[in-house]
């Protein structure tokens, strides 16, 4: 017997606010975030969608905010297990996994770091370049935060990180190894390293003129994306159990897929099925929505582009986060088989 996972909690850290509510009005606005980036500032491309507002010393105190780099410090799950109604003071510690998806890290240690390396001065270096930065750090100190003592570890897929996470997280849950698994991603790449390397790739959007023009996923005049940060946590839980606790489920996973090597209509689908829309007949609350790979890239051409990668059933993502508002949400896995 197939097992539910639901998502009863949810914590956003983005350029669009720092609460699910932020969030969702800024997305019914329809409004770019794009915007001049101080510190990209004299590069080929100089904007990007940046977090504003962010205090990390009075999310995370002042010893935890120094000693982690940014994309660390987004991934504050405090918010999402809150919205889940779970109490990490009481919940069994050791069935408490922590899944996180970062494709890379944000690079800004890494290069100040060896600019003391490069001036002849290895004695600048700081003792906390690797803690900083290595990408597992951020499920590590989610964890710590937390008491969670459960499976504890990172994925990195590039653009799929995060969407990798959620699939492994449910299967961590349907094995019976974790009750509760707190899953997503975080990232930070607004480094003057990483904006040089995706623009010298050719990848980067460059509406320099008017950045909020940029990124323009299903435009014919696409011309690449835009970098941005941010996190986005899941408390996920067996559907069973959170009817149990009597919380209530934001959302239905359903399925995760992976995209056809050759960009086929038909997808991959995890659990063995080769259609995805045999998988979701039957589903009554479902509408599906095809989603083309939403980088915005000028490489890809492909004549359908249609790959549901992630199915989430929504149920309460409208403004009063009250109400049904049924669909289908689809997020990149996996990158490669598209360029």
């Amino acid at each position: 017997m197939r097992v539910e996972i639901a998502v009863t909690g949810l914590g956003l850290v983005t350029p669009a606010g720092h609460t699910v509510e932020a969030n969702w009005a800024a997305l019914c606005r329809g409004r770019s975030l794009a915007a001049t980036d101080p510190g990209l500032a004299g590069l080929p491309v100089d904007f990007s969608c940046q977090v504003t507002d962010f205090e990390a010393e009075t999310e995370l105190g002042r010893a935890s905010a120094w000693s982690a780099d940014r994309f660390i410090q987004f991934a504050l799950a405090r918010r999402a297990v809150a919205d889940a109604g779970l109490d990490r003071h009481t919940w069994e510690a050791g069935r408490v996994g922590v899944v996180l998806g970062v494709g890379s890290n944000s690079l800004s240690t890494y290069v100040t770091e060896f600019g003391h390396l490069g001036a002849g001065r290895p004695e600048r270096v700081s003792p906390l370049a690797l803690p900083r930065s290595v990408p597992s750090m951020a499920a590590g100190e989610v964890a710590i935060d937390l008491g969670a003592r459960g499976l504890n570890f990172t994925t990195a897929s590039a653009c799929a990180s995060g969407a990798t996470a959620i699939g492994v997280a449910r299967d961590l849950l349907r094995s019976g190894t974790c009750d509760i698994v707190l899953a997503a991603g975080s990232e930070s790449v607004r480094s003057r390293m990483t904006a040089t390397c995706f623009a010298r790739m050719r990848a980067l959007s460059r509406r320099t003129a008017e950045p909020t023009l940029a990124g323009r996923p299903f435009d014919a005049q696409r011309d690449g994306f835009v970098l941005g940060e941010g996190a986005g946590i899941l408390v996920l839980e067996r559907a069973c159990a959170a009817r149990a606790r009597r919380a209530p489920a934001l959302a239905d996973l359903l399925l995760a897929v992976s995209p056809h090597t050759r960009g086929a209509r038909e997808a991959r689908v995890q659990d063995g099925t080769t259609a995805v829309t045999k998988k979701l007949a039957g589903q009554r609350d479902v509408k599906t929505v095809w989603s083309a790979r939403t980088t915005g890239d000028t490489w890809l051409r492909s004549k359908d582009g249609r790959t549901l990668l992630v199915a989430v059933g929504l149920k309460g993502m409208d403004k009063e986060r009250k109400q049904a508002a049924p669909g289908v949400v689809a997020a990149t896995r996996s990158a490669a088989p598209e360029l």
